[in-house]
């Protein structure tokens, strides 16, 4: 990189000029492809059959919708956005994030709690299995949203007191570069926690199963019960849209922390958060047409705000699954799209304003 320093005269930071910039290699754009080319074969995937999931509880056939497919183009958009430059800060932030000492301090506790959480069975006799699914997904939302909110907030407000956010913008390093590096950062702090946590709770909750059927029978399919692999896959599945949710509370903390001081943003994100987990009610609540809403007896101001509150809030309720998983039922590759196709969406807002924010700032 180029060590000039691009200021103005009133000492603001600037976007460093074209010439200025990192030349992107080869490789890195060969990688981009490839990566575009897997997004581009998911979306065909998912056009062609991935949407026709089994039908759900309501007995309704799934259908593809236009966020489905502004999802795909979001990752390719993602993809193209992210320059070596990106991946170094994201790199950079976290070898920081893993090194704070209360991140391996909870990941640890969690760790110990997973591993043990077979010893909890007897808090509900004849159900273990479903109260083990339950206990240990409830469990890895509760410190995986922790880890997401509390280093969130933490990403770039430090930069700007320690005053190191000079020397990093005066080097061919945009604004939206350093945005995207701090978040894909911290995406990739959560992936590996959320990784071990998962690889503990799916060893606990198989050989919990094992030791009570057996090995062979612990898999045999029955009409009662799918068998372990059924529900290995399932809990899988289930860490895949907790992931989701993730980043979703990621992006959030990030944009907040750059508006209100730290504990303003971290209070609001729980508020979000319970808020996004009942966001199903509201829908309810405030009903499709007119007649409905007025039959409950919400009208005028009270009405809108439902409204309003229903359309700002992230649908949180449809990445936790835990219902899915205490009653068996399936969770396909369709249901997990549609919920992280607008996730996506959510979190392209918020870095989007995110990014706005942080670009008016004089630093």
């Amino acid at each position: 990189m180029s060590s000039t320093a691009a200021t103005a005269p009133a000492g603001k930071v600037l976007s460093p000029r074209a010439d200025e910039r990192v030349v992107i290699s080869s490789n890195w754009r060969i990688g981009q492809v490839v990566v575009t080319a897997l997004i581009l074969l998911l979306a065909f995937y998912y056009n062609t059959k991935g949407w026709q999931g089994p039908r759900d509880e309501t007995g309704l056939a799934a259908s593809r919708t236009l966020f489905d497919q502004i999802g795909f183009l979001l990752l390719i958009a993602l993809t193209w956005l992210t320059t070596p430059v990106t991946g170094v800060i994201a790199t950079t932030t976290f070898q920081e994030a893993i090194r704070r000492r209360w991140m391996s301090a909870l990941l640890g506790f969690a760790l110990i709690m997973l591993a043990m959480s077979t010893f909890f069975t007897w808090m509900q006799p004849g159900e273990e299995e479903k109260f083990l699914r339950d206990f240990g997904m409830g469990f890895i939302i509760i410190i995986t949203l922790l880890m997401a909110i509390f280093l969130g907030v933490a990403l770039v407000p430090p930069e700007i007191e320690r005053r190191t956010i000079f020397t990093i913008l005066s080097k061919p390093v945009d604004r939206l570069e350093f945005l995207l590096g701090k978040f894909l950062g911290l995406a990739l702090t959560l992936f590996v926690n959320l990784f071990f946590l998962a690889v503990m709770f799916l060893l606990s909750y198989a050989l919990f199963k094992i030791r009570r059927e057996g090995f062979s029978e612990a898999f045999v399919i029955r009409e009662a019960h799918l068998g372990l692999g059924f529900d290995l896959s399932n809990l899988a599945r289930a860490m895949v849209l907790q992931y989701g949710q993730l980043l979703i509370m990621s992006a959030l903390a990030l944009t907040l922390s750059l508006i209100v001081s730290n504990i303003t943003a971290i209070v609001f994100c729980f508020i979000v958060y319970f808020g996004g987990q009942g966001a199903s009610f509201l829908e309810h609540l405030g009903g499709e047409h007119a007649g409905d809403a007025t039959q409950r007896g919400l009208t005028g101001p009270v009405l809108g705000l439902v409204r309003t509150l229903n359309f700002a809030l992230p649908r949180l309720d449809r990445f936790d699954v835990r219902e899915r998983l205490v009653n068996d039922m399936p969770i396909a590759f369709n249901y997990i799209w549609k919920a992280f196709g607008s996730g996506l969406i959510y979190i392209a807002v918020l870095l989007t304003i995110a990014y706005l924010i942080f670009s008016d700032r004089e630093f």
